[in-house]
């Protein structure tokens, strides 16, 4: 006769074939491990799921669905054999490390417990184990079949239990139905949560179980609110029944709720939840991480500290190595949200900040240095290369260890290039802010500055951009400069400010040793348009001075781009760098060379000049003529009209100069406003010094035009004369009717 088996694993499914089999999987080193049956309830599946489940289980049924969870994992239980059941879900799957629960099921002591928790880890993002964004549930998933025990609840079904109940603490179930279902999957399955729960609420309005589960399941937040209204209103009542149990929970999500919706009971409800509750974990980690973020967004410094500090204590006594029975108890109410690693690292950036802001520069870097720093990613990373900067910059402390380790060392082996690519993109755009010269101007003036902040990248001088950036901006002779430049290897990261001082400083641009391809060439010259503009400064210098044509056509095709054609003001761009709160003051005023008419036209000829030179050096000679011309790019076309109307205007010739133009317009629309620049000039400065013969004779040829007909022999005659092409420009179309 077969034994019973010690432990029966019961599941109900419908349309889980997304995850069914990884769930399945996920249990064969258990029933290796432990004499097992694996029984299944198919509540209506139209997938594949039933095919898939009947490879593994022992066996599989059918339930009707009768809108009841609690009546399905009852049907199950009828069914098992074992001593032990096990209720789990095919969007979980059990972790490998399956020794603590086997050996629980094993034992022959019948004062262990009748019951036993599993933690399960809902995950918040479809990188899973990766991203450490979880949040942590100790589950009632064990019960000794000789107990009777049944589930209760139609919706979030719960087994009823009696102390002492064994937690097991390295038993985790993964979930990822939160983040990974199809949406719509995800909308049907809210839709018939709700309903039910709804339904549950009815039977029982002053439930704080049901009422919770109402408020983790909603997903309008105006209900949400209602629903956390309703509970803090039960709770405060000090009548609802399980307020020991449940509040400290819905209190939980009433203060991350009420700060992210930004309801005006927020500090009424943290301050109640400190009173009231002040030794409960979910208060300690989840109350004091949602009032540290709203102390932090409101710059309530010394309230953020306080707040931070708590968690800080919270999430150490729930991650020790054996925490109280009393936390784990209570971790059975619900979910701790804030309790993963990467909470914990939000909390520890800004509570550094924080402690910044408050002049307290040590315990900000001691906080820093408790980060793993290879997990920072993204605003995490940027916030402490921001913070580190700072108490460099308002310190004569050491943060050089803590950079290097922040930035790491480039592995070209590794498996994900693509994570440490974008780890190193965001630490250079925010350490590329500091060099900017708004920022060194306003951090002279912070309360406490020492040195500026761009000088904590120099111990990266060997590593990054940064480094070499800050290396050259300390740099005393151009060809200590020069040194530096040499060894960059990503010019994009290169904060462009370091190659504009190296520029200054007498350094030949680009090197003779380190040919740059005409793409990087484009990028530094637009790069170098910011600020004062040395893009146009040097733009604006003798033909060929700069030694590489290449790169003096960059400056030039950059300095047109960014001059204002229609002489309208700029707009500053504001540095990305996080800079500390700085006193009022008076707006210093902009640094960008003025945009005048003659600045406009030295650019238009130098613009020409240096499409002159370049064009046949990156064409063909059949590329450059009017045939092939609408062939080259937009501004190289419009540079090969620009040269030759003002060849013909230098000769004395504005009627072609005029048509040249016309033609230039018709197959360059998008210079439109160069064109127009061009023709007010022309306006301006050519009519006026037009003899008053000229002007007699262009009269008179107009009068014995009007008089003839279009096509009047005499007519033709006199456009073919040479009195009529010396004035022909001042008869034919005005030039400010070109664009019309």
């Amino acid at each position: 006769m077969k034994s019973s088996p010690l432990l029966s694993i019961g599941i109900i499914f419908k349309n889980e074939e997304r995850c069914i089999e990884r769930c399945l999987k996920s249990l064969e080193p258990l029933r290796q491990a432990v004499s097992c049956e694996l029984i299944m309830a198919d509540t209506g599946a139209e997938d594949a799921s039933r095919e898939i489940a009947e490879r593994y289980a022992d066996q599989v049924f059918d339930f009707p669905w009768i809108s009841d969870f609690a009546a399905a994992r009852n049907a199950v239980m009828d069914r098992c054999t074992g001593k032990w059941f096990l209720s789990m879900d095919c969007d979980e799957w059990l972790d490998a490390s399956i020794s603590e629960l086997a050996a629980f099921v094993k034992s022959k002591r019948r004062d262990l417990a009748d019951h036993g928790f599993v933690v399960v880890r809902n995950y918040k993002t479809p990188e899973l184990e990766q991203s450490e964004l979880y949040g942590d549930f100790n589950a009632l998933r064990l019960v000794r079949m000789s107990t009777g025990g049944r589930f209760h609840g139609a919706i979030h079904e719960y087994l009823d239990y009696v102390e002492p109940a064994v937690r097991l603490t390295r038993t985790i179930l993964h979930h990822d139905g939160y983040c990974l279902e199809d949406p719509q999957q995800n909308r049907e399955k809210y839709k018939r949560n709700m309903e039910l729960l709804r339904k549950e609420l009815e039977k029982d309005p002053e439930s704080l179980r049901v009422l919770m589960q109402c408020i983790e399941s909603e997903m309008q937040g105006a209900n949400r609110v209602q629903y956390i209204r309703q509970a803090m209103a039960l709770i405060q009542s000090g009548k609802a029944v399980g307020i020991e149990f449940f509040a400290p929970v819905i209190l939980a999500h009433a203060a991350e709720n009420a700060r992210l919706l930004e309801m005006t009971e927020q500090e009424e409800w943290v301050e109640f939840a400190f009173r009231e509750f002040p030794n409960s974990i979910f208060v300690k980690i989840d109350v004091n991480y949602a009032a540290f973020m709203a102390a932090y967004d409101a710059k309530e410094w010394e309230k953020a500290i306080q707040y931070g500090e708590g968690y800080r204590e919270g999430f150490a006594a729930y991650h020790c190595d054996s925490p109280s029975p009393e936390i784990l108890i209570e971790a059975g109410a619900g979910i701790i949200r804030a309790a993963s690693a990467a909470s914990e690292r939000i909390i520890l950036v800004g509570l550094a900040d924080a402690y910044l802001h408050c002049g307290q520069r040590e315990t900000a870097l001691q906080i820093l240095s408790q980060l793993d720093f290879e997990k920072l990613e993204g605003k995490q990373l940027q916030n402490t290369v921001v913070a580190l900067s700072q108490i460099h910059a308002q310190s004569m402390l050491d943060v050089s260890p803590l950079m290097v380790k922040l930035y790491g060392q480039p592995d070209k082996s590794t498996a994900d290039q693509a994570r440490q690519q974008a780890r190193f993109d965001a630490f250079h755009t925010i350490a590329a802010a500091a060099f900017t010269e708004s920022y060194r101007e306003e951090e002279t003036e912070q309360e406490g500055y020492w040195r500026p902040a761009y000088t904590a990248f120099l111990c990266l001088a060997d590593r990054c951009e940064a480094g070499r950036a800050a290396a050259i901006l300390q740099a005393e002779t151009p060809e200590e400069m020069r040194r530096w430049l040499l060894e960059v290897e990503d010019w994009q990261a290169l904060p462009i400010e370091a190659l504009e001082y190296a520029i200054r400083a007498g350094v030949d641009f680009p090197l003779a040793e380190k040919p740059l391809s005409v793409e990087v060439l484009d990028g530094l010259a637009t790069k170098l348009t910011y600020g004062e503009n040395l893009t146009r400064q040097l733009a604006l210098k003798p033909s060929g001075s700069l030694g590489d044509p290449f790169w003096e056509l960059s400056l030039t095709l950059a300095a047109m781009y960014t001059f204002n054609w229609t002489l309208g003001k700029h707009n500053k761009p504001v540095s990305p760098f996080l800079c500390p709160a700085k006193p009022d003051k008076d707006t210093k005023p902009d640094k960008r060379p003025e945009d005048t008419p003659e600045v406009g036209l030295a650019l238009i000829r130098r613009f020409a000049q240096v499409e002159s030179a370049a064009l046949p050096k990156l064409y063909a000679a059949s590329m450059l003529t009017e045939a092939n011309i609408t062939l080259l790019p937009p501004m190289h076309r419009w540079g090969l009209y620009c040269a030759r109307a003002l060849e013909l205007l230098d000769s004395g010739n504005p009627r072609e100069y005029l048509a040249v133009l016309r033609r230039g317009l018709k197959a360059c629309p998008g210079q439109k406003d160069m064109v127009q620049f061009l023709l007010d000039r022309f306006l301006e400065d050519t009519r006026p010094q037009t003899s008053p013969e000229l002007l007699e004779l262009a009269g008179k040829i107009r009068e014995i035009l009007a008089a003839c007909s279009p096509d009047d022999p005499a007519a033709k005659a006199i456009r073919e004369s040479d009195a009529y092409r010396q004035v022909a420009w001042l008869i034919e179309e005005p030039a400010s009717t070109m664009l019309q």
